[in-house]
């Protein structure tokens, strides 16, 4: 079973997301449709090989969640950009673990 395509797709979606830097509403919306796709590439993994990307489905995605939600709940420009930027990280992260449990364990 070749996950070639899913592959690709989530090294566009990683691409995408490293050039955003700042907060904006522009990026804001922008990070948030590329983690919801990240989100729904990742359930159509794990429908598919369970086992391997069960820890990531579970705990990365809620991770994914928490740090939006700090975001959002940011009262000063300055603690909304540096939860931004940990929101952007955990996403980056997450990417860059699928494509290694991709690349490893398929």
């Amino acid at each position: 079973m070749s996950f070639t395509k899913e592959k690709t797709k989530l090294a566009n979606i990683l691409k995408e997301v490293a050039e955003i830097d700042n907060y904006n509403e522009e990026s804001w919306i922008k990070i948030t449709e590329l983690a919801t796709l990240y989100s729904s590439i990742l359930n159509g993994l794990y429908k598919k090989k369970p086992n391997v990307f069960g820890n990531l489905y579970k705990y990365n995605i809620a991770e994914i969640k928490y740090n939006k939600k700090m975001v959002k709940e940011s009262f000063s420009d300055t603690a909304r950009q540096t939860n931004f930027i940990v929101y952007k990280d955990s996403i980056v992260e997450s990417i860059d673990s699928a494509i290694e449990y991709i690349v490893d364990y398929i």
